[in-house]
């Protein structure tokens, strides 16, 4: 008896967060603790990722809505993902080292999109306000990886970080197999067209510049948190509690996403959500026990969820269905990537000369112009049917 497809895309999103969150909260305090590189360097290694991402997702998210069998085509580059990822922690000197984290990442980068995507292609048009119950499910491994594998860290040395994501993604396409391929969904010819013509609409265009200050804010507050956390005083299981509450406080609202999305609507919810960026980055910053972030983690519940999940339906409004994957394979590039790129680099220069506390007033203050940009300039999403005229959301 098959898996039925809804329980084989919540439990694929399960260990391939579980994978997230056991490996790349902690790759930071790896590369400071046992490569000892500077803050800068710091800053060009976790940049790596997402800058081959800019190129690797939307060649992959593309060739899966152009061949259709998406599931079988991200079992593919997670098996990939999940075999190279070890070669980083082996690799030696820098050189092979920077080989090694594009090589993962081309592979690694467009998994994230594609599981979206499939789960959008599974609840259709009139049930995309339900994404939030299978992403909970991300949350779900996420918060027990970083609850728990901390403390193997501490005991058995951080470099198991490698094994722990390989392990879990491995494991993670059993399941993507079990997903039924949709073989007969293609976008038309004239996708790319389609898309120049979505990036064209005004409203689009300022949703994404705001989301892209407000996410670069949160991503580069992301990377340096479990460095900053250390430099609190905290060890590799206190600085997992840290990311834990986080993702427990984001559930809440992963929960109820459905409900709350109905009756606020999806541009309220993005405003309250940058809005409290705003808040959480700028009180970081003055904190000086790494137990004082943990109260602070719970806006996690508003800047997570509101942000990430709103702003992924945001997109899947505004697009016509024959690019709806390629349309959210492009706010992925545009928005998460980028925000990484810039953020990276921006954190270890900052770091490097005024140290780990000035990241976070830096976010701080793009979350304030991204939220301005947002409010002012950004209308609520129109949602495209299938087949003829758009209507309000």
């Amino acid at each position: 008896m098959s898996m039925p497809a809804k329980r084989a895309i919540r439990i694929n999103y399960f260990f391939f967060a579980f994978a997230m969150g056991g490996a790349f909260p902690y790759l930071a305090p790896y590369f400071k603790e046992n490569l000892g590189v500077t803050d800068y360097t710091l800053g060009l290694l976790l940049m790596l990722r997402p800058a081959v991402a800019i190129l690797s997702q939307p060649f992959w998210s593309y060739f899966a809505d152009r061949h259709g069998h998406r599931a079988r085509i991200a079992a593919g580059l997670a098996v990939a993902a999940g075999v190279l990822f070890p070669l980083v922690w082996l690799a030696r000197p820098m050189g092979l080292l920077v080989l090694a984290i594009m090589a993962f990442a081309f592979f690694n980068a467009p998994l994230n999109t594609l599981a979206d995507s499939l789960t959008f292609d599974y609840l259709g048009h009139h049930k995309r306000m339900r994404f939030a119950n299978f992403r909970i499910f991300a949350s779900l491994g996420f918060v027990t990886a970083v609850a728990l594998i901390g403390k193997v860290y501490d005991r058995f040395g951080i470099h198991w970080l490698f094994a722990a994501y390989s392990i879990s993604t491995l494991i993670a396409v059993f399941f993507l197999l079990k997903i039924p391929s949709n073989g007969n969904s293609r976008p038309s010819s004239s996708g790319w067209k389609e898309l120049v013509l979505l990036l064209r609409k005004r409203n689009v265009l300022l949703f994404l510049i705001s989301v892209l200050l407000v996410e670069t804010a949160n991503q580069m507050s992301h990377a340096y948190l479990s460095v900053y956390g250390k430099a609190l005083g905290a060890n590799n299981a206190q600085a997992g509690w840290i990311w834990a509450v986080a993702t427990l406080a984001e559930m809440v609202t992963m929960y109820h996403f459905s409900k709350i999305a109905g009756r606020h609507g999806i541009w309220n919810i993005l405003a309250v959500g940058m809005g409290t960026a705003i808040l959480r980055w700028t009180l970081f910053a003055f904190m000086r026990v790494w137990w004082q972030l943990i109260p602070l983690q719970l806006m996690h519940i508003f800047t997570l969820t509101f942000v990430y999940v709103g702003s992924a339906i945001f997109m899947d409004l505004e697009s016509p269905a024959s690019i709806r994957f390629t349309a959210q394979a492009f706010y992925s590039t545009f928005v998460l990537n980028a925000g990484m790129i810039i953020g990276s680099i921006a954190g270890g220069a900052i770091a490097h000369r005024w140290g780990y506390s000035s990241i976070f007033l830096f976010s701080g203050g793009l979350s304030l112009i991204g939220t301005l940009v947002f409010i002012l300039f950004v209308k609520p999403p129109q949602a495209h049917e299938s087949h003829g005229q758009p209507v309000q959301a």
